[in-house]
């Protein structure tokens, strides 16, 4: 477990709005999918803009594609873990509870402090990265099994919200162990 180089929000939200405005504009001229699966490659390398962009197609749907809530999470969370600033914003209200676990235990954060070089302006985004981080390795959550545009979905599930929340709940001791060894 280590956090990431982050992508600063607003260099991360400028680069969401490129890919999804790609995206939208294909659409228009009838490459919706092609245009997807383009930024999907990219979002499968790693790149935590892309990532971020594909989570929100998967959120709202487009068209005749239709949303799926469950890879919506995955590939938000993905984001997040890559460091995706503007990801991990989008994410806060999800955290809170893991969060909260680590920011009001006085001697975890104060240990993260000095160990792990966090501070008052890098401590919800590194914390909250390495939550999603333990998601991703909870869930098992690749990239490459993210991508199914033809697979039916939802906008919202609690099954599936449920199972992220167990995830955060079991990675959050072992954010707590990384932080303060």
């Amino acid at each position: 477990m280590d956090y990431k180089d982050f992508t600063p929000r607003d260099k991360a939200y400028k680069g969401f709005l490129k890919y999804r405005k790609q995206i939208i504009d294909d659409a228009d001229n009838g490459e919706f999918n092609d245009s997807f699966l383009d930024i999907a490659a990219k979002a499968i390398d790693g790149d935590c803009v892309a990532q971020d962009c594909i989570a929100y197609f998967f959120g709202r749907g487009f068209d005749d594609f239709k949303p799926n809530y469950e890879y919506y999470m995955s590939w938000e969370v993905l984001a997040a873990a890559n460091g995706n600033e503007f990801a991990i914003e989008k994410l806060q209200f999800f955290l809170d509870v893991g969060l909260n676990t680590i920011i009001y235990d006085n001697e975890v954060l104060k240990t993260a402090m000095i160990k792990k070089n966090l501070n008052k302006d890098n401590a919800i985004a590194v914390i909250s990265n390495l939550i999603c981080e333990g998601i991703v390795d909870e869930l098992g959550l690749d990239p490459k099994n993210l991508t199914d545009v033809t697979k039916q979905g939802e906008r919202y599930s609690a099954a599936v919200y449920n199972k992220f929340v167990k995830a955060m709940e079991k990675s959050v001791p072992r954010v707590i162990e990384f932080l303060v060894s």
